[in-house]
């Protein structure tokens, strides 16, 4: 008999009610599983979306602050400038009262369109008339727009932009106090100032990433009475009254987003205050269109339908997951095409962005941050902020550590060896517990802004030391002439009996001193009251070309080699004589600070719309300390110098409507440049 030691296997015997059980269990599992995985997937999307658009929010809120910035500090140079002119045309009147011819040969001169003296009773008693004008009429009445100056409540009263009485476009109206009573008006044109308004304020900035961004329905800033600026399909819109997220936004100074209809459209729409100078202006508001995540959103549906049909049809597994694949696949390209959209404003922008990490070390820069720091991202990316910019690297580091949400500050730094102005708005990028995981910068350079700040700033000292020049030289004049003549008459008519000879010396000394007293008085004299300029249309290729014998001397006296170049022809308007003087003067000091050997160049031609004369050599260079000091009157670091050719050079130049520009460095030379209007 055989034994069989091994028992066959046999499936166990499951009661059907059993299975149907297991089976229906199995369905609520599965779908439990894909409607927790689509509401997932729904959650990550609609935070990635919120994330997205709470940085394009912020850059567009960046852009908007930056370009008020601009707008407003290029109207106070512009009010201010006018209002300066305005003050030299007071001291005039002061001395002697203008007429209406002055105040035409005045205006034709500085520019200005109109020019009005009213008495302190707000009655014109004089004024000009433009050529291109009707006669100013006398039927307004003025002295209730100029009441704060007449009732001497303010010296400077800014009635800003208006419509010219006689039609010729918008002016900018200030007006000064008069010492005699009363007050002077003046205006210019106001039509370049408007159209800059219109192409960098914050509604064409609105108006440009409206239209050229796919991806946004629409654009608004409003605030609690109307629409501020918007795109051109927003015609109306809810009042924040009227809306309770709204309201409630308007008091957070965090973004708020939510979902909406827009022209029948489901749109997502992101809504942040809008701060400028600690100041609440309103709303920002971005709408987003959400056809990417209707298109997810439809695509996690169809997922859902098909893992439930897992459950009855276990053949259509492979296929559920390769189309579950696929739809994830789709929805990185939509995610990655929101991240492309925002890298795109990024790059468009006019402002320099550097981002940083926690650590400092770079994580993104755009476009205008590549040039300005003229490095590619590529290359950047993963490097210390600070060996790149050292002191806005200093700056970002010191910003984290102290965790304010964000600051604005200027500072100066070296790039490519030149010293830029640079402001930066710094702000934090934190991480879900509020702890921060980096930082962001918009840099704006404002070299040239500051420098035009300087060269006021120096013509309005220089016009300051000048009125000192003059009381003082009219002060001392008197009581001088009377002890030359006191010194010539006891050389003359007095004679001792003992050491004669000495006596005779010493009167003749102080007669001499007098004489050379009353020479320094007549350079305070001629600083103060320049000669009128003579004014002629000139070829500056000309008038550079005539006095180049004269230039070449100067530089052969000294042993250095002379060069003379002009770059491209223009024309200006310049009094030959006086500009000889200031181009003499400055080729005198470059030949005066080169050694025997070195080299003088002397460049002339048109840039920027302006014509420009450099004088460089490659001499001793100017201290930085002394760099702001040297067209001050008397300053001089010559043992022979009187301290006066530089600051008279500079009053020239400023006379003729232009501005004197200088760059140096120590033991490297020093290039003078003036730069004046062209014809």
């Amino acid at each position: 008999m055989i034994r069989r030691n091994k028992k066959q296997w046999r499936p166990l015997p499951i009661p059907p009610n059993y299975l149907a059980g297991m089976f229906f269990l199995l369905v609520i599992a599965f779908s439990a599983t894909a409607f927790l995985h689509y509401k997932a997937r729904m959650q990550e999307i609609e935070k990635m979306m919120h994330e997205e658009s709470t940085l394009l929010i912020h850059f567009l809120t960046e852009g908007a602050e930056t370009a008020l910035i601009g707008y407003n500090e290029i109207n106070s140079l512009i009010t201010g400038g006018l209002a300066d002119q305005l003050r030299l045309i007071e001291r005039m009147d002061s001395q002697k009262a203008l007429t209406s011819e002055n105040l035409t040969e005045i205006a034709g001169k500085s520019g200005m369109y109109r020019i009005t003296i009213v008495d302190r009773n707000g009655k014109r008693i004089a004024w000009n008339t433009p050529p291109d004008h009707k006669p100013l009429l006398l039927n307004c009445d003025p002295s209730s727009q100029l009441m704060p100056i007449l009732s001497g409540k303010t010296d400077l009263l800014n009635l800003g932009i208006r419509e010219s009485e006689s039609g010729k476009g918008p002016r900018l109206v200030v007006a000064v106090a008069r010492k005699r009573g009363g007050a002077i008006v003046g205006n210019v044109d106001a039509s370049r100032l408007l159209a800059m308004q219109k192409q960098i304020g914050p509604g064409r900035l609105i108006q440009r990433t409206g239209t050229d961004a796919a991806g946004i329905a629409y654009i608004i800033w409003q605030d609690t009475s109307a629409i501020i600026a918007a795109t051109s399909n927003v015609t109306e819109t809810e009042t924040i009254q009227s809306d309770p997220i709204l309201s409630r936004a308007l008091e957070q100074n965090s973004s708020t987003t939510r979902f909406t209809t827009f022209n029948g459209t489901k749109v997502f729409e992101v809504i942040k205050p809008f701060y400028y100078h600690n100041s609440r202006f309103g709303l920002l508001r971005i709408g987003l269109k959400t056809d990417p995540f209707m298109e997810a959103s439809e695509k996690l549906q169809t997922r859902l339908l098909l893992l439930l049909s897992l459950a009855f049809i276990g053949g259509l597994a492979v296929f559920n997951l390769i189309l579950t694949r696929r739809n994830e696949l789709r929805v990185k390209d939509a995610l990655l095409g929101e991240k492309l959209f925002s890298s795109s404003i990024l790059e468009n922008m006019a402002d320099s962005v550097i981002a940083v990490n926690s650590g400092g070390n770079i994580t993104l820069l755009n476009s205008s941050a590549e040039k300005l720091l003229g490095i590619r991202m590529t290359d950047a990316i993963g490097h210390p902020l600070s060996d790149i910019l050292p002191e806005c690297g200093i700056l970002i580091i010191e910003f984290m550590n102290r965790e304010t949400p964000s600051i604005t500050k200027e500072f100066e730094c070296f790039i490519h060896k030149r010293c830029l102005i640079l402001a930066g708005h710094f702000s934090l990028v934190t991480g879900t517990e509020n702890y921060p995981d980096g930082a962001f910068v918009v840099l704006r350079d404002m070299t040239g802004e500051r420098s035009m700040q300087r060269v006021i700033e120096r013509q309005e000292k220089l016009t300051a030391m000048g009125e000192l020049a003059s009381g003082v030289a009219h002060e001392i004049r008197n009581p001088l002439n009377a002890i030359g003549v006191l010194g010539q008459r006891l050389d003359m008519e007095f004679s001792p009996t003992e050491e004669r000879e000495e006596y005779h010396h010493l009167a003749r000394s102080i007669v001499g001193e007098v004489h050379r007293v009353n020479a320094i008085i007549q350079r305070f004299l001629k600083f103060a009251r320049p000669p009128k300029l003579m004014l002629m249309p000139t070829e500056l290729e000309e008038f550079i070309t005539q006095y180049r014998p004269l230039l070449e001397g100067e530089a052969e006296a000294g042993e250095v080699h002379f060069t003379l170049k002009v770059l491209s022809p223009c024309r200006i308007a310049i009094d030959r004589a006086q500009m000889q003087q200031v181009l003499l003067n400055l080729v005198r000091n470059a030949v005066e600070a080169t050694e025997p050997g070195g080299e003088v160049a002397v460049t002339a031609g048109e840039r920027s719309g302006n014509a420009f004369i450099e004088v460089s050599d490659t001499g001793r260079g100017i201290p930085d300390e002394m760099l702001s000091q040297i067209f001050n009157l008397y300053f001089t670091s010559k043992e022979e110098g009187t301290g006066m050719g530089l600051s008279i050079a500079n009053q020239i130049v400023q006379s003729h409507g232009g501005v004197m520009e200088v760059e140096s460095i120590e033991n490297r030379g020093s290039i003078f440049r003036i730069v004046l209007p062209r014809l």
